[in-house]
Protein backbone atom coordinates (compact mmCIF):
# COMPACT_ATOMS: atom_id res chain seq x y z
CA UNK A 1 0.00 0.00 0.00
CA UNK A 2 1.06 3.20 -0.50
CA UNK A 3 2.10 5.48 2.32
CA UNK A 4 0.79 8.89 1.03
CA UNK A 5 -2.26 10.30 -1.15
CA UNK A 6 -2.61 12.24 -4.32
CA UNK A 7 -4.83 15.00 -5.67
CA UNK A 8 -6.82 12.56 -7.67
CA UNK A 9 -7.15 9.83 -5.31
CA UNK A 10 -9.84 9.07 -3.79
CA UNK A 11 -10.63 8.27 0.07
CA UNK A 12 -13.55 6.05 1.55
CA UNK A 13 -14.79 6.24 -3.00
CA UNK A 14 -16.54 8.89 -1.73
CA UNK A 15 -14.00 11.75 -1.20
CA UNK A 16 -12.45 13.35 -4.52
CA UNK A 17 -8.83 14.77 -3.36
CA UNK A 18 -8.25 18.24 -5.52
CA UNK A 19 -5.31 20.03 -3.93
CA UNK A 20 -3.06 20.35 -0.83
CA UNK A 21 -4.26 22.70 1.89
CA UNK A 22 -1.29 22.40 4.31
CA UNK A 23 0.58 19.77 5.03
CA UNK A 24 2.60 18.74 8.49
CA UNK A 25 4.91 15.95 9.48
CA UNK A 26 2.15 13.61 10.19
CA UNK A 27 -0.49 14.04 7.49
CA UNK A 28 -2.06 16.50 4.83
CA UNK A 29 -5.05 18.47 4.37
CA UNK A 30 -7.12 18.50 1.13
CA UNK A 31 -10.02 20.67 -0.68
CA UNK A 32 -11.75 17.91 -1.79
CA UNK A 33 -15.41 16.88 -3.00
CA UNK A 34 -18.08 14.95 -1.42
CA UNK A 35 -18.94 12.83 -4.53
CA UNK A 36 -22.20 11.76 -3.09
CA UNK A 37 -23.62 15.35 -2.53
CA UNK A 38 -21.55 17.17 -4.65
CA UNK A 39 -20.24 19.33 -2.09
CA UNK A 40 -17.10 21.01 -1.11
CA UNK A 41 -15.14 19.59 1.91
CA UNK A 42 -11.40 19.68 4.01
CA UNK A 43 -10.25 16.10 4.22
CA UNK A 44 -7.06 15.21 7.05
CA UNK A 45 -5.49 12.52 5.93
CA UNK A 46 -2.83 11.06 8.06
CA UNK A 47 0.22 9.50 6.38
CA UNK A 48 0.10 5.62 5.79
CA UNK A 49 2.90 4.99 7.92
CA UNK A 50 1.76 7.49 10.54
CA UNK A 51 -1.62 5.95 10.63
CA UNK A 52 0.17 3.06 12.73
CA UNK A 53 1.30 5.64 15.16
CA UNK A 54 -1.22 5.12 17.89
CA UNK A 55 -0.57 8.96 19.54
CA UNK A 56 -0.98 10.48 16.12
CA UNK A 57 -4.37 8.46 15.30
CA UNK A 58 -5.34 9.25 19.09
CA UNK A 59 -4.55 13.29 18.57
CA UNK A 60 -6.53 12.97 15.04
CA UNK A 61 -9.75 10.90 16.95
CA UNK A 62 -9.34 13.63 20.07
CA UNK A 63 -9.39 16.31 17.38
CA UNK A 64 -12.64 14.96 15.94
CA UNK A 65 -14.22 14.29 19.03
CA UNK A 66 -13.77 18.07 20.60
CA UNK A 67 -14.96 19.11 17.13
CA UNK A 68 -18.17 17.45 17.27
CA UNK A 69 -19.18 18.04 21.24
CA UNK A 70 -18.50 22.09 20.10
CA UNK A 71 -20.91 21.92 16.87
CA UNK A 72 -22.81 25.29 17.01
CA UNK A 73 -20.14 27.29 18.28
CA UNK A 74 -17.34 28.71 16.22
CA UNK A 75 -15.43 25.61 15.94
CA UNK A 76 -14.57 23.84 12.57
CA UNK A 77 -17.07 21.64 11.86
CA UNK A 78 -16.24 18.20 11.68
CA UNK A 79 -18.57 15.27 9.22
CA UNK A 80 -16.52 12.01 9.58
CA UNK A 81 -13.87 10.31 11.13
CA UNK A 82 -13.11 6.99 9.87
CA UNK A 83 -10.30 4.79 8.32
CA UNK A 84 -10.23 3.74 4.58
CA UNK A 85 -10.23 0.34 4.03
CA UNK A 86 -6.80 1.05 2.58
CA UNK A 87 -5.86 1.87 6.00
CA UNK A 88 -5.38 5.52 5.82
CA UNK A 89 -7.04 7.40 8.90
CA UNK A 90 -9.06 10.42 7.77
CA UNK A 91 -11.42 13.54 8.58
CA UNK A 92 -13.61 15.33 6.79
CA UNK A 93 -14.68 19.01 7.71
CA UNK A 94 -16.25 21.68 6.18
CA UNK A 95 -14.06 23.81 3.97
CA UNK A 96 -13.31 27.50 4.79
CA UNK A 97 -12.37 29.62 2.58
CA UNK A 98 -10.77 33.35 3.40
CA UNK A 99 -7.23 33.53 5.27
CA UNK A 100 -5.52 32.49 9.01
CA UNK A 101 -5.69 35.39 11.47
CA UNK A 102 -1.44 35.24 11.39
CA UNK A 103 -1.88 35.72 7.50
CA UNK A 104 -4.21 38.42 8.29
CA UNK A 105 -2.15 40.19 11.20
CA UNK A 106 1.63 40.16 9.08
CA UNK A 107 -0.45 41.50 6.05
CA UNK A 108 -1.49 44.38 8.36
CA UNK A 109 1.36 44.47 10.26
CA UNK A 110 3.72 44.77 6.83
CA UNK A 111 1.96 48.10 5.72
CA UNK A 112 2.49 49.35 9.35
CA UNK A 113 -1.36 48.99 10.26
CA UNK A 114 -2.80 47.49 13.65
CA UNK A 115 -6.69 46.05 13.78
CA UNK A 116 -8.71 48.40 15.17
CA UNK A 117 -10.74 47.73 18.87
CA UNK A 118 -13.78 47.12 16.94
CA UNK A 119 -12.38 44.46 14.67
CA UNK A 120 -10.66 42.89 17.90
CA UNK A 121 -14.05 42.41 19.43
CA UNK A 122 -15.94 41.43 15.92
CA UNK A 123 -12.78 38.80 15.67
CA UNK A 124 -12.30 37.06 18.95
CA UNK A 125 -16.11 37.40 20.38
CA UNK A 126 -17.43 33.86 18.98
CA UNK A 127 -13.90 32.59 19.70
CA UNK A 128 -14.54 33.50 23.27
CA UNK A 129 -17.85 31.74 23.15
CA UNK A 130 -16.39 28.85 22.20
CA UNK A 131 -13.97 28.49 24.61
CA UNK A 132 -16.47 28.82 27.05
CA UNK A 133 -18.62 26.29 26.09
CA UNK A 134 -15.65 23.68 25.67
CA UNK A 135 -14.32 24.73 29.26
CA UNK A 136 -17.85 23.79 30.53
CA UNK A 137 -17.60 20.34 28.56
CA UNK A 138 -14.38 19.65 30.37
CA UNK A 139 -12.43 20.37 27.20
CA UNK A 140 -8.75 22.60 27.18
CA UNK A 141 -7.53 23.35 23.67
CA UNK A 142 -4.35 23.68 24.66
CA UNK A 143 -2.74 25.86 21.32
CA UNK A 144 -4.66 29.04 20.88
CA UNK A 145 -2.98 30.86 19.05
CA UNK A 146 -3.67 33.04 15.58
CA UNK A 147 -2.49 30.45 12.81
CA UNK A 148 -5.36 28.62 15.12
CA UNK A 149 -8.42 30.97 14.02
CA UNK A 150 -9.97 31.60 10.62
CA UNK A 151 -11.27 34.30 9.40
CA UNK A 152 -13.97 33.14 6.96
CA UNK A 153 -14.42 35.16 3.58
CA UNK A 154 -17.13 38.42 4.24
CA UNK A 155 -18.44 37.56 0.91
CA UNK A 156 -19.25 33.20 2.28
CA UNK A 157 -20.83 34.75 5.63
CA UNK A 158 -17.69 35.69 7.36
CA UNK A 159 -16.90 35.03 10.88
CA UNK A 160 -14.44 33.24 13.00
CA UNK A 161 -13.39 29.69 13.12
CA UNK A 162 -11.58 28.00 15.74
CA UNK A 163 -9.30 25.18 14.53
CA UNK A 164 -6.97 22.29 15.40
CA UNK A 165 -8.00 20.96 18.43
CA UNK A 166 -4.84 18.15 17.70
CA UNK A 167 -3.35 19.18 21.26
CA UNK A 168 -6.98 19.43 23.20
CA UNK A 169 -7.32 17.68 26.93
CA UNK A 170 -10.41 16.15 27.32
CA UNK A 171 -12.28 14.67 29.99
CA UNK A 172 -10.74 11.10 29.24
CA UNK A 173 -7.46 12.88 29.30
CA UNK A 174 -4.31 10.56 28.21
CA UNK A 175 -1.04 12.71 27.76
CA UNK A 176 -0.14 12.22 24.46
CA UNK A 177 2.75 14.87 24.13
CA UNK A 178 6.34 13.36 24.12
CA UNK A 179 8.26 14.01 27.25
CA UNK A 180 9.98 17.08 27.41
CA UNK A 181 7.86 18.75 25.27
CA UNK A 182 6.19 21.96 25.31
CA UNK A 183 2.36 21.67 24.02
CA UNK A 184 1.30 24.76 22.06
CA UNK A 185 3.06 27.62 20.66
CA UNK A 186 5.87 29.70 22.98
CA UNK A 187 4.93 33.09 21.94
CA UNK A 188 1.31 32.25 23.79
CA UNK A 189 1.63 29.37 26.30
CA UNK A 190 0.59 29.98 30.13
CA UNK A 191 3.94 29.79 32.39
CA UNK A 192 2.57 27.09 34.33
CA UNK A 193 3.00 24.75 30.60
CA UNK A 194 6.39 26.16 30.67
CA UNK A 195 7.53 25.10 34.04
CA UNK A 196 5.49 22.10 33.53
CA UNK A 197 3.28 22.54 36.61
CA UNK A 198 -0.45 21.33 36.98
CA UNK A 199 -2.44 23.33 34.55
CA UNK A 200 -6.18 23.81 33.78
CA UNK A 201 -8.67 25.94 31.90
CA UNK A 202 -6.92 29.03 32.79
CA UNK A 203 -4.09 27.95 29.99
CA UNK A 204 -6.46 28.83 27.67
CA UNK A 205 -7.54 31.69 28.67
CA UNK A 206 -3.96 33.38 28.86
CA UNK A 207 -3.07 31.94 25.46
CA UNK A 208 -6.88 34.13 24.44
CA UNK A 209 -5.49 37.11 26.12
CA UNK A 210 -2.02 36.74 24.47
CA UNK A 211 -3.67 36.43 20.92
CA UNK A 212 -5.29 39.57 21.79
CA UNK A 213 -2.67 41.67 22.62
CA UNK A 214 -0.81 40.79 19.40
CA UNK A 215 -3.85 41.53 17.83
CA UNK A 216 -3.92 45.16 19.36
CA UNK A 217 -0.22 45.68 19.16
CA UNK A 218 1.01 44.41 16.48
CA UNK A 219 3.42 42.01 18.44
CA UNK A 220 3.12 39.11 21.47
CA UNK A 221 3.06 40.16 25.04
CA UNK A 222 6.84 38.92 24.71
CA UNK A 223 9.53 38.54 22.19
CA UNK A 224 13.10 37.43 22.87
CA UNK A 225 16.46 36.38 21.20
CA UNK A 226 15.77 33.00 22.21
CA UNK A 227 13.47 30.45 23.75
CA UNK A 228 15.09 30.78 27.12
CA UNK A 229 14.98 34.51 27.31
CA UNK A 230 11.03 33.75 26.26
CA UNK A 231 10.82 31.28 28.97
CA UNK A 232 12.58 33.72 31.34
CA UNK A 233 10.23 36.83 30.21
CA UNK A 234 6.71 34.70 30.57
CA UNK A 235 7.44 33.45 33.71
CA UNK A 236 9.02 36.19 35.53
CA UNK A 237 8.89 39.50 34.17
CA UNK A 238 6.23 42.20 34.64
CA UNK A 239 3.36 42.18 31.92
CA UNK A 240 3.70 44.46 29.30
CA UNK A 241 1.39 48.12 28.99
CA UNK A 242 -1.12 48.13 26.15
CA UNK A 243 -1.36 51.52 25.97
CA UNK A 244 2.77 51.39 25.29
CA UNK A 245 1.54 50.69 21.48
CA UNK A 246 -1.60 52.20 21.73
CA UNK A 247 -2.11 55.14 23.58
CA UNK A 248 -5.82 55.76 22.36
CA UNK A 249 -6.78 53.03 24.16
CA UNK A 250 -8.02 53.79 27.93
CA UNK A 251 -5.94 52.43 30.91
CA UNK A 252 -8.51 49.94 31.87
CA UNK A 253 -7.22 47.55 29.14
CA UNK A 254 -3.13 47.93 31.54
CA UNK A 255 -5.16 46.49 34.27
CA UNK A 256 -7.40 43.50 32.12
CA UNK A 257 -3.58 42.52 30.96
CA UNK A 258 -2.35 42.06 34.09
CA UNK A 259 -4.72 39.62 35.44
CA UNK A 260 -5.43 38.10 32.36
CA UNK A 261 -1.93 36.88 31.52
CA UNK A 262 -0.65 37.06 35.59
CA UNK A 263 1.77 34.23 35.80
CA UNK A 264 0.02 32.87 38.83
CA UNK A 265 -3.17 31.25 37.14
CA UNK A 266 -4.78 31.71 40.60
CA UNK A 267 -4.41 35.41 40.30
CA UNK A 268 -5.95 35.78 36.79
CA UNK A 269 -10.17 35.38 35.68
CA UNK A 270 -11.63 32.53 37.17
CA UNK A 271 -12.98 30.87 33.53
CA UNK A 272 -13.68 32.99 29.44
CA UNK A 273 -16.47 33.98 30.04
CA UNK A 274 -15.10 36.25 33.39
CA UNK A 275 -11.89 37.06 30.53
CA UNK A 276 -14.26 37.83 27.96
CA UNK A 277 -16.14 39.94 29.75
CA UNK A 278 -14.00 42.15 31.53
CA UNK A 279 -11.65 42.36 28.21
CA UNK A 280 -14.78 43.84 26.37
CA UNK A 281 -15.58 46.33 29.28
CA UNK A 282 -12.06 47.46 28.93
CA UNK A 283 -11.19 47.72 25.95
CA UNK A 284 -14.70 49.82 25.67
CA UNK A 285 -13.85 52.31 27.82
CA UNK A 286 -11.81 53.38 25.13
CA UNK A 287 -12.92 56.30 22.54
CA UNK A 288 -11.69 55.07 19.21
CA UNK A 289 -14.12 55.70 15.68
CA UNK A 290 -14.59 52.15 15.19
CA UNK A 291 -15.71 51.82 19.17
CA UNK A 292 -18.41 54.60 18.86
CA UNK A 293 -19.41 53.00 15.89
CA UNK A 294 -19.93 49.51 17.69
CA UNK A 295 -21.49 50.65 20.45
CA UNK A 296 -23.74 52.59 18.51
CA UNK A 297 -24.69 49.72 16.53
CA UNK A 298 -25.43 47.45 19.67
CA UNK A 299 -27.37 50.30 21.29
CA UNK A 300 -25.34 50.72 23.84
Amino acid sequence: MTSVLYPGDRVQDRYLLQNELGRGGHGVVFRAVDESTNTPVAVKVLNGDTADQDQYVLRLWREAQSLAALWGTSVVQVHEFDTDPRGFVYMVMELLEGEALDEHLYELESFGDLMSPARVIEVLEPVAHALSVAHQKGIIHRDIKPPNLFLVDPLLGGGTRLMDFGLAKTPDFEEITDVGMIAGSPSYIAPEIWKSYPFDHRIDSYSFAAVAFRMLAGRPPFTAQSTLQLYEMATTAARPRLTDFRPELASAVDAWVDQALAIDMRSRYPDMRTTWEQFLSALTQSDTPSLRMLKNNRGR
